[in-house]
């Protein structure tokens, strides 16, 4: 198999660093962290920190595309779905699993009502949130065979159209619809705006092609899709959430307009990105404990919170940047030791 160069893998490594560090900071400001006074110093700050990398889920599959995608690499169905799809599938019934059981223990639940429950919850597919990230990559893996065609033969007409439309309907189309006079449409034209399980395959598309070419524009044009984004997310929600007086999710959401040019621009600056020796040694590790990480974190979190440690009762201008490197070094700890059992290193983290 193929696979793609060091200078490459390096780029990647760092997105995946800054994905990891942001789906935690996300998680931890989601926590109680909104509950301080609405508008209050406490809560824009949570706000702040919410929305700064809002795109760390879309920066994971962009970095997904910008790998599977790759021309170079041979991706027999037979390969895509007994060792890629097999593993996040074996990964998805052991943390579900996992998940739903440390709630009963948490709860004082563990007889059988507790566990009946558990299992209904469970083939309903109403997981610990975090969990439908794989539930989404089985999808993306899914069609990656029509995807990889796709950007092998479309040309940079039709790779454009395609990004454009997928733009419009995924992105901007949900957003417009929640406003005056979109609002007032009915009917099919609604069904027109897609749903994130679609808005993620065109993400692998686009982390490919940043991948690939994302070099012919400079630095500091990424800077500024960044900063837009971030913007558009922050003082957006800000503005529409005091004018309706609750916090409002519609800029927030992983496909949203803001949320997706902080994934371009973030992606963008990686690129550029020269970690010294020490720093690529740091990004190349925390990338490979990534999705260790990703997928621990939430059993830290409940520990804090039952300790009292977590945005809803400490101020979110320290706690959250805070509690983010807490839980980004225990789920790290969980990963070294996780790491050292074959079988769990190969299906689980």
């Amino acid at each position: 198999m193929s696979l793609p160069s060091q200078a490459r893998q390096l780029d990647l490594d760092l997105v995946r660093t800054v994905a990891i560090f942001g789906t935690v900071l996300i998680h931890a400001t989601a926590v109680g962290g909104f509950n301080w006074a609405f508008g209050s110093a406490a809560w824009t700050a949570n706000l702040f920190w919410s929305s700064l990398l809002r795109c760390a889920v879309p920066l994971f599959l962009m970095c997904s595309g910008a790998l599977f995608l790759d021309p170079g690499r041979d991706l027999p169905l037979k390969t895509l779905w007994g060792k890629y799809m097999f593993r996040i599938a074996v990964a998805l019934v052991f943390w579900a699993t996992a998940y739903l059981v440390w709630g009963l223990c948490l709860q004082g639940d563990m007889n059988w009502p507790g566990l009946s429950w558990a299992i209904r919850e469970f083939f309903k597919f109403r997981h610990r949130d975090h969990l439908y990230y794989l539930v989404l990559l089985l999808l993306v893996y899914a069609v990656l065979p029509l995807t990889r065609l796709f950007t092998a033969q479309a040309g940079k007409t039709l790779l454009a159209y395609g990004l454009t439309l997928w733009l419009l309907c995924g992105s901007v189309l949900p957003v417009l619809f929640t406003f005056w006079p979109f609002s007032l449409t009915e009917g099919t034209v609604r069904e027109y705006s897609m749903r994130f399980t679609g808005m993620a395959v065109g993400l692998g598309v686009l982390g490919w092609l940043l991948h690939t070419q994302g070099k012919k524009l400079p630095a500091k044009c990424y800077a500024l899709l960044y900063l837009g984004g971030f913007a558009l997310t922050f003082f957006g929600t800000l503005a529409l959430s005091l004018r309706r007086g609750e916090l409002c999710w519609t800029l927030l959401q992983g496909n949203a307009p803001g949320v997706v040019l902080e994934a371009a621009g973030l992606f963008g600056l990686c690129l550029y990105g020269k970690p010294g020796a020490r720093g690529r040694a740091v990004t190349t590790t925390l990338s490979k404990a990534s999705f260790c990480i990703y997928l621990v974190h939430l059993f830290f979190l409940d520990l804090l919170m039952k300790a009292g440690y977590y945005t809803g009762a400490l101020n979110p201008v320290w706690s959250a940047p805070a509690e983010t490197v807490v839980l980004v070094a225990c789920g790290f700890v969980t990963w070294l030791v996780l790491r050292k059992v074959p079988l769990v290193k190969r299906y689980l983290i």
